[in-house]
């Protein structure tokens, strides 16, 4: 009897252990988003290059990498078009300016660098930057 009194919280406290660790390296697993904006991070310098061929008058580029998304696209059908995977941006230093740039996804949900568009003109305060 004197066994089974120490053996019963030893057991549940193994238990607990083994359920924490568990836990704990799910949590520490990046998010499928995460994945996404470090992915997009590491080719930052390749899409900014993108957005300044745009125009000739951009200078400097910076990302809101918080604005990240992955959408359905439509076509009317049932099954739609895809995925469209954006993220919004400024250009210049400028707080008025805006632009999403938008790329295809893959089987992975990750965005394909060989399809990146403007999604939305370059704008300044509602206006087309020209």
């Amino acid at each position: 009897m004197g066994k089974i009194k120490w053996l019963i919280p030893l057991s549940l406290g193994i238990l607990f252990m083994l359920v924490a660790t568990i836990e704990v390296k799910k949590m520490s697993k990046p998010t499928e988003r995460e994945k996404q904006v470090a992915f997009l991070r590491a080719h930052e310098a390749e899409m900014t290059e993108y957005v300044k061929s745009q125009n000739a008058k951009i200078q400097s580029v910076e990302y809101e990498w918080d604005s990240v998304r992955v959408d359905d696209i439509g076509n009317g059908t049932p099954m739609g078009a895809g995925k469209l995977f954006t993220i919004n941006g400024r250009f210049n230093d400028i707080e008025e300016s805006n632009f999403i740039l938008s790329f295809g996804v893959d089987d992975k949900k990750m965005p394909e660098l060989d399809t990146i568009r403007l999604l939305s003109s370059l704008y300044v305060e509602g206006r087309i930057y020209e």
